[in-house]
Formats: C-alpha cells, structure tokens, sequence
C-alpha cells in the first residue's frame, strides 16, 4: 500500500486537493506546510483554519536557514564577491524556493512516499517528471476556476484571494502590483521594512520597481475594492 503525503501551501490549488481527497477517504499520512516564516498573517490564521476544519495536524516545515541570513551574507565567489546579496540581481524562485521550501521538504519526509501536489490541470506545465510525485488535481481535470468554486461552495476560500490572485511571500521581488498594494494598504509595517530592506540592498528591491515611487503614486488612492483583479492593475 502506497503512504501518501500531502504539500499544502495554503493558496487555493493545494487546499481544493487537500479537501477534496480527505472528502474522498483518501487515506494521507502526513500533510506538509513549508514554513518560510515571510508568509502574510492572514495566510497562516488560514492554515490554522483549515487545520480546525479537517481536525488534521499540519506539520510546519521548517528551513534550517532564514531569508535573512541570505539577505545580509556576503556573496563567496564571483565578481560581487565580498559584496553583501542583498535583494536577487536577477528575480527568480532561487534562493528562497530551495532553501526555504525544497530542501527542508525533502530532508523531513520520507522520499518513498507519494508526495501530493497542487497543480490545476490548466498549469501542466508546472509538472515534474519525477518518481513518487502524484497531482491529483490533473487527474480529476480541475482547473484554478474549479478550484475556487469548490473553495467557495465549502465557504473555505482563503480571504486573500478577495484582493489577490496569487499568494506568496510578502517581501517577495517576484510578487504583482495588487500584491505590493495590498501590502502598503494594509501592512503598513511590513511595507516600511520592505523599504529599509530596499536602502540596505546593493540592488534595491527590483530592477524595475522602486517601492518610494510606487508609494508616492499611491498617496491619496482609495485602496483596491476587495474583488480588485490585479490583471486590470496594469503590471503583472
């Protein structure tokens, strides 16, 4: 018999998989949360909500580095050598998706078991050819619009989604416009910090982002109504 083990991340996708296969009967042994401890508040009181409703233990992976160890180490080779990181030069899952996510998710399960992950069946590009890896959402042929709609049916949708179409570190290059707005509208803490970080980094905080001009743009602006879509917001 097959153990299974389940990655939650807490965005719409891996909940919609995790419920529907508990509704299922599937038989899960484990149901992982990797920890980066930059996740936004209201994404970890939902995990604890959905930890309350399947009365499940989520295990909180956690990493055996930190974002800010990276962040103000020093480079140890290459031309910036001796030169603090800082912020990426170049934004990619890098550093954070491996250290914070991968590694630590390998190091604690048992890498025989099947491990579950969600990826909707319009996103088969995300897909990894490797063994014991299982995407339940490919085989029933849910897409993220069946997802949400199930999330929702079960009054389970995670609140973020109300201003955002993708969770994720809320410090994070990589996230959209709706994602740093709802960030300065309602995390004013975090968003100042994010801007200390951004004066610390060689680099600053994007390539193409100053978080300063954004949030002169944004002085006076109402904030984004809750069902805001951020592909209208102009920048993904």
């Amino acid at each position: 018999m097959t153990n299974i083990d389940v990655a939650f991340s807490g965005g719409k996708d891996s909940a919609a998989m995790l419920l529907r296969m508990i509704e299922l009967g599937e038989k899960i042994d484990n149901i992982y949360f990797a920890n980066t401890g930059l996740e936004y508040p209201e994404q970890y009181k939902y995990i604890k909500k959905i930890q309350s409703e399947i009365k499940r233990k989520i295990t909180f992976v956690q990493p055996d580095t930190t974002f800010w160890i990276w962040f103000y180490g020093k480079w140890t080779r290459g031309m910036y050598e001796g030169e603090m990181r800082g912020f990426p030069r170049i934004v990619t899952h890098g550093f954070c998706c491996r250290e914070l996510k991968v590694k630590p998710m390998n190091k604690i399960r048992n890498t025989d078991n099947t491990l579950c992950l969600g990826i909707a069946s319009d996103e088969g590009h995300r897909v990894q050819k490797e063994k014991n890896l299982r995407y339940p959402l490919m085989e029933w042929g849910w897409s993220e619009d069946r997802c949400t709609h199930y999330l929702k049916q079960r009054k389970l949708e995670n609140p973020l989604y109300k201003r955002l179409s993708r969770t994720g570190c809320w410090l994070c290059p990589k996230q959209s416009m709706a994602s740093l707005k709802f960030l300065y509208d309602e995390h004013p803490r975090m968003w100042n910090h994010m801007k200390k970080l951004e004066k610390e980094s060689p680099n600053g905080f994007h390539p193409s982002r100053d978080l300063n001009e954004l949030e002169n743009k944004w002085k006076g602006q109402c904030k984004l109504n809750q069902y805001f879509d951020e592909r209208d917001f102009g920048w993904r």
